[in-house]
C-alpha cells in the first residue's frame, strides 16, 4: 500500500506523510520510546536494530494491508502511525491494530490527527471495514 501527502495543519504546519522505507529505519528506530510511558514497549524492551527496521519498513512498504507511515517536518522525523493486521486466519482478516508515536516537541501541533487520519484512509483502502466513532471532547476514538 502506498500513501504520500503533504498536509497543513490547524496550526499552519506543513506536514509530508508518506510510506516508511527501508532506508528510513535509522531514522525512526529510537523514534518515541524515551518519550512517553503510554507505549507498548520501553526504550530498553526495544530488541530492534536498524538492519530489523529497515526490513520491517521494506515489509510494510509492499504489503497490501498494513502500512507504517512517518511524518516529516522540515525533513526531519516527528512521528510514525501504522496499521497492522491481526492475523491471516479468516475470522481475523477484517481487523487490524494502529499504532501512533509523535515526538514531544511537536504535539499539539495537529500531527496526530492528520497520522490517523492518513492511516484510517489506509485501512479503507485496504479493505478494512471502518466504522469510527469521535469522541473529540475526551479525545477518544475508536475504529
Amino acid at each position: 500500500m502506498k500513501y504520500d501527502q503533504t498536509i497543513i495543519t490547524p496550526k499552519g504546519l506543513a506536514v509530508h506523510i508518506r510510506n516508511g522505507v527501508a532506508s528510513d529505519g535509522s531514522a525512526v528506530l529510537d523514534l518515541t520510546h524515551a518519550e512517553t510511558d503510554y507505549l507498548l514497549s520501553y526504550p530498553d524492551e526495544n530488541r530492534f536494530d536498524v538492519e530489523q527496521e529497515s526490513r520491517y519498513l521494506e515489509k510494510k512498504e509492499t504489503s497490501p494491508n498494513e502500512i507504517e507511515l512517518i511524518a516529516f517536518v522540515d525533513g526531519k522525523v516527528a512521528g510514525t502511525a501504522g496499521i497492522d493486521a491481526i492475523g491471516p486466519q479468516y475470522k481475523v482478516t477484517h481487523r487490524a491494530e494502529f499504532g501512533i508515536s509523535i515526538l514531544k516537541e511537536y504535539w499539539g501541533l495537529g500531527i496526530g490527527q492528520a497520522l490517523m487520519e492518513a492511516c484510517i484512509h489506509c485501512a479503507k483502502t485496504a479493505g478494512y471495514p471502518i466504522f469510527v466513532e469521535a469522541h473529540r471532547a475526551k479525545g477518544i476514538i475508536q475504529v
